[in-house]
């Protein structure tokens, strides 16, 4: 099987663990319900965030918190 490279827009599966273990950790730190739409707006800016490159588990999680207020 080939593995196409994240310009493809192909998330590997150890990718995948790791941004649903950050999609946790957010939810879990920030009080954010899993079912809804701002959890669902959060996994969008993560994995959008990931695509353009952004591999640093604490640069991805600051870039895809929203400033609150």
């Amino acid at each position: 099987m080939e593995r196409r490279s994240y310009e493809s827009g192909a998330i590997s599966p150890d990718d995948v663990e790791m941004l649903g273990s950050l999609f946790d950790q957010i939810l879990d730190e920030y009080q954010i319900p899993r079912e809804g739409e701002e959890a669902e707006e959060l996994a969008a800016r993560l994995i959008s965030i990931y695509q353009t490159g952004v591999r640093d588990v604490e640069m991805l999680k600051h870039l895809a918190i929203r400033p609150q207020g």
